[in-house]
């Protein structure tokens, strides 16, 4: 299936100050050096970056739910019991990739060379932020597609996240194959831009939204988990 593209106005994706300030627990308070900093980088990153990001949609096969596979008619994703179960009920995958731009990995890196933890930190913070919102308007999108067809979709699943392995970036990539969104595996299976998410959502007459499990999950570093538990 060729890759549905989707490219945003870096701006338009950001974090407005309350996301902001909600995920990092502060103070909107001129005073503080982290709400200071996040001021004047959201004001740094008001220039023509951009946010690119997409899906393919393809047929699902099979969902062995006991060995945790998903079937699809160009490969096989291991994707683990916990997200296999959350699939067995669609009919096509659409699998996704989104960046929030080499901006984030390039400033991440300068404040990590200059010793600058916070700043490295909080700019790390806002990329993160950024992918979700980017790849959320790509989710909404393809939803309104799906139910123009009588369709449902599930939420969305990662590698590295819901039990899922990341090692399976790689049939997760290569099942996407040529895809104009310039992000790419180390051979870590780490995605580059470091600011980039992938993955699968399930689509069907059948598919069902079902609650992510956060509150029994142990990741502490997933955005989602620290979202809802207030790590």
């Amino acid at each position: 299936m060729s890759f549905i593209r989707y490219e945003f106005p870096l701006v338009e994706v950001l974090p407005d100050m309350a996301q902001t300030c909600d995920y990092l627990h502060l103070t909107q308070d001129d005073d503080d050096p982290a709400f200071a900093f996040v001021k004047l980088r959201h004001q740094s990153l008001q220039q023509d970056y951009r946010s690119i990001g997409g899906y393919s949609v393809h047929k699902i096969r099979e969902v062995k739910v006991a060995q945790g596979e998903v079937i699809l008619e160009e490969g096989v994703l291991q994707c683990g019991r916990q997200v296999a179960a959350y699939l067995k009920d669609s009919d096509y995958a659409a699998l996704f990739v989104c960046t929030a731009g080499a901006i984030f990995t390039e400033l991440t890196r300068t404040h990590t060379q200059n010793d600058e933890q916070l700043e490295a930190y909080l700019t790390d913070a806002l990329g993160s932020l950024a992918v979700e919102n980017a790849i959320d308007r790509i989710q909404t999108l393809l939803e309104e597609k799906c139910q123009a067809r009588g369709w449902n979709i599930t939420n969305r699943y990662s590698p590295g996240y819901c039990n899922w392995p990341l090692v399976d970036q790689r049939p997760l990539f290569a099942m996407i194959g040529e895809n104009p969104t310039g992000v790419s595996l180390n051979d870590s299976c780490l995605m580059s831009p470091i600011k980039s998410v992938s993955g699968i959502i399930g689509l069907g007459p059948n598919s069902k939204k079902r609650p992510y499990g956060c509150a029994i999950c142990q990741n502490k570093t997933c955005i989602y988990r620290r979202i809802v538990h207030k790590d």
